[in-house]
């Protein structure tokens, strides 16, 4: 295999399934408690298989939709983490609200970029789905790599703060 490799591409090549991602902007405690989420199922080819996906997860609490996009949903839900990283800094900087928008903006504007760069095929209108923007400010906003960032900067980007690091 030649150039880069998406998890669920792996899967689907040794297995010889069709593999479906989900993605979206849902943190797991907040749906253990039954607050409102949604995400999103990437499916290749065949939407019957993402719509038993989509029945499986749905509930009143969890509203999931598909798109044929698995590629694309995949990275939103990987490159997003890069961003919220950033965003934890300009937190722990505490740079502002301004500049934590403008980072997640153009942050936005890189994940479309460099997963079109990869995989022509992704679809613009996968970057608005849950497993895109949402996603993106969810984590941004509340996520574990925005308070990793956060804490590392407010401590002068000391490992200290991290006493379990060698």
């Amino acid at each position: 295999m030649e150039g880069p490799c998406m998890i669920s591409s792996l899967i689907s090549d040794l297995l010889g399934i069709n593999c479906c991602v989900l993605m979206g902007a849902n943190i797991a405690n907040e749906i253990a408690v039954e607050k409102f989420s949604e995400a999103t199922v990437g499916y290749r080819e065949k939407r019957e298989t993402a719509e038993k996906w989509v029945q499986l997860f749905s509930t009143p609490y969890f509203m999931v939709s598909a798109v044929e996009d698995v590629e694309g949903v995949e990275l939103c839900g990987t490159l997003k983490n890069v961003v919220a990283i950033a965003a934890g800094f300009v937190d722990g900087l505490e740079m502002g609200n301004n500049t934590k928008a403008a980072i997640m903006r153009i942050g936005l504007r890189e994940m479309k970029a460099f997963s079109k760069l990869l995989f022509p095929s992704v679809k613009d209108s996968t970057f608005f789905e849950s497993c895109g923007v949402a996603d993106l400010i969810t984590t941004c906003l509340g996520g574990r790599n925005r308070k990793v960032a956060e804490a590392f900067a407010k401590n002068g980007g000391q490992r200290s703060c991290f006493p379990f690091l060698p």
